[in-house]
């Protein structure tokens, strides 16, 4: 997860894993404890902005969160991601928030695949040829706010409507693949807009929507009062639509019966290992994959994982 050029945190995955030796393909990162953003210059005087900000007037604080919270930034995009983008059939599909950019690969059952948050369509496009040379239709979107979609910022219920317009473009869903934030969003479109698919490949995911704000909060120092009031101008927005006490990633993925795959790294450094064992205990019959020195990006991108993947979907329910 990324929070933005002002804030500019750094960026991880995981995998998770399931009686399935543990990847080893590049060498474990420095460790640092898990769950926590990296030091940046001048978060410091966010620091102390907030601070100062948080006594003399919360709601202007709580404002103020409210917009960096919805203004994802725009991730740097490849050369590899680029001439993978630009091989792929592009639509332009209208949605609320504006056009939303979908991109497709290949012909055959749809593998619909759901970016995290300052993330972008090719971000797990290491993903792509395997699951095309393996017969399936690859499609990918950016968000709102997100890569070459409309608008710049975006937020929770903009996001899961998106996830949901796309799936129901693509057509029947075969395959939800969903990083991190996407995770979330993916379950949040499954229940509440009624997406379906046949199994999922859940990868890296935190187990409530409450922890990426409370992540948030930790790292620029809001009062969580703040951080509340923040949240409740989203509730505002959209009438009381939107209840952050059942945006529970484990409780959405209860609901869900398909065959699922769980993966998660054990050295990410931005959403702790801990996360996808919780969503195990609510899909007891998933599948869980587990890597290690891979983070929260590099996973997507790992040999084992992408032959994990590409089994799973290719209707091989065990190993």
């Amino acid at each position: 997860m990324n929070y933005g050029s002002l804030i500019n945190t750094s960026n991880g995955t995981s995998t998770g894993g399931n009686a399935t030796a543990p990847l080893n393909e590049s060498a474990a990162p420095q460790r640092r404890e898990v769950g926590r953003f990296a030091e940046k210059p001048g978060i410091k005087a966010v620091r102390m902005a907030f601070k100062l900000l948080c006594k003399v007037s919360p709601t202007l604080a709580a404002h103020l969160t409210y917009q960096l919270l919805s203004r994802p930034p725009r991730a740097p995009e490849r050369p590899w991601q680029r001439s993978l983008r630009e091989q792929a059939h592009t639509t332009r599909l209208a949605h609320s928030s504006g056009l939303l950019s979908v991109y497709s690969w290949g012909d055959g059952p749809t593998v619909l695949m759901v970016h995290g948050w300052g993330a972008r369509s090719t971000h797990m496009g290491k993903l792509v040829k395997p699951l095309v040379e393996a017969g399936f239709r690859v499609v990918s979107f950016d968000a709102p706010g997100h890569g070459d979609s409309s608008g710049r910022t975006t937020d929770l219920v903009q996001f899961a409507s998106a996830v949901a317009a796309v799936a129901k473009f693509a057509g029947p869903i075969h395959t939800l693949i969903a990083h991190s934030f996407g995770v979330a969003m993916a379950l949040y479109a499954r229940r509440d807009w009624g997406v379906t698919a046949e199994r999922q490949v859940l990868i890296s995911s935190f187990d409530h929507c409450k922890w990426f704000t409370d992540a948030f909060a930790g790292y620029v120092g809001l009062e969580p009062a703040v951080m509340e009031q923040a949240r409740q101008l989203m509730v505002d927005r959209y009438d009381g639509r939107l209840d952050w006490e059942q945006l529970s990633v484990v409780e959405m993925l209860r609901r869900t019966f398909e065959p699922t795959l769980i993966l998660h790294d054990t050295d990410d450094l931005e959403i702790p290992f801990q996360h996808s064992l919780s969503l195990l205990q609510a899909a007891p019959l998933a599948q869980f994959h587990s890597t290690s020195g891979c983070g929260h990006h590099r996973l997507l991108g790992n040999s084992g994982v992408i032959e994990r993947v590409v089994r799973f979907t290719s209707f091989h329910l065990t190993d």
